[in-house]
Order: structure tokens, then C-alpha cells, then sequence
């Protein structure tokens, strides 16, 4: 190779450089997903024109809800042993952040502990070492990712809670 051919592929590797180190520390793209949170308890009450229904679990904590599916509120009473369904929509964006923080009540920091390809699941370490799980809409987004990166949770302000009674 000639001094000048020789030249041009230095100044074209030295044009590119930067791309590729910038490729390099690129991340993931974000994926929407949803968390679901699953519990059984006894009702507590039932506010029927509200659509709320007051929950205690095993432990005795007791949570108040707002159904949006009410097709089995008119079967709630107190004394109820029911089963509670809450879906929520996410945002899921891998950060270089520190993972852990509650950034406000919908979005949050955490690590990857765990995923399923397969089926699209990601287990997630959040704030005070609680572990949660997103069901990934692209199982090929969330393949994306490895145990140890960290991600931003952003949560929907919208929750869909369905409290049927569980059969006996």
C-alpha cells in the first residue's frame, strides 16, 4: 500500500472510532411490559357505588381498592375469602444509573436479577431489596438485557384491579 491509500484508511478507522466506542456503551432500547401483583384475603368491606373493596391479607395488612372490573363486586360481601388481581402498564429503559431508588410513585430504579427469554419475564431487585417481575411485551427486547444492568421502571398511572371470590 502507497503512503497515501495508507493515509485514508487511518483517517477513515480514526472517523469511525468514536461510533463504535459510543456503540459500544450503548444500551438496550426500552420495552413496555406489565407487572402483575396477585393476592388472596378476606373482605373487610365493600363500598358497592364507589367500587372499592377493603381487603385484610394473612398477615393482617389491609389494602383498599378501586375495582375497574366489577363483574363480580355484587358477590363481594364482608367475610369473603377473595383472590385480587392488579395489573399495571411499564415502561422499562435500561439506565447506567444506580439501581434501587424510588424516583416517585411510578417510576423506579432497579436490577436485573433474573430473566426468561422465553417467556419475556424479567425479575427485578427495586428500593429496599423488594423483588418484583415485568411481563415483557417482546420477549426479544427483554433478551436484550443480563442479570446486573440496571433499569428505570416507569409505571402507568392507571391500575386495573379485578377482586373475585375464591371458590371453596
Amino acid at each position: 500500500m502507497n503512503k497515501k491509500t495508507l493515509g485514508m484508511v487511518a483517517g477513515a478507522l480514526l472517523a469511525v472510532a468514536p461510533l463504535v466506542s459510543s456503540a459500544a456503551d450503548s444500551l438496550p432500547a426500552p420495552f413496555e411490559g406489565n407487572s402483575v401483583l396477585q393476592a388472596e384475603g378476606i373482605v373487610k368491606g365493600v363500598e358497592q357505588a364507589k367500587h372499592a373493596v377493603t381487603v385484610v391479607d394473612a398477615h393482617g395488612g389491609e389494602a383498599s381498592f378501586t375495582v375497574t372490573d366489577t363483574s363480580n363486586l355484587a358477590q363481594l360481601r364482608q367475610g369473603t375469602k377473595v383472590h385480587v388481581r392488579m395489573v399495571r402498564s411499564a415502561l422499562v429503559s435500561p439506565t447506567h444509573g444506580a439501581a434501587g431508588v424510588q424516583l416517585s410513585p411510578q417510576n423506579v430504579t432497579a436490577e436485573v436479577v433474573a430473566l426468561d427469554r422465553a417467556s419475556g419475564v424479567i425479575e427485578l431487585k427495586g428500593p429496599n431489596g423488594a423483588v418484583f417481575h415485568i411481563q415483557g411485551r417482546d420477549a426479544v427486547k427483554v433478551g436484550s438485557l443480563q442479570p446486573g444492568m440496571h433499569v428505570e421502571v416507569a409505571y402507568a398511572p392507571q391500575v386495573s384491579v379485578a377482586v373475585a371470590p375464591v371458590a371453596q
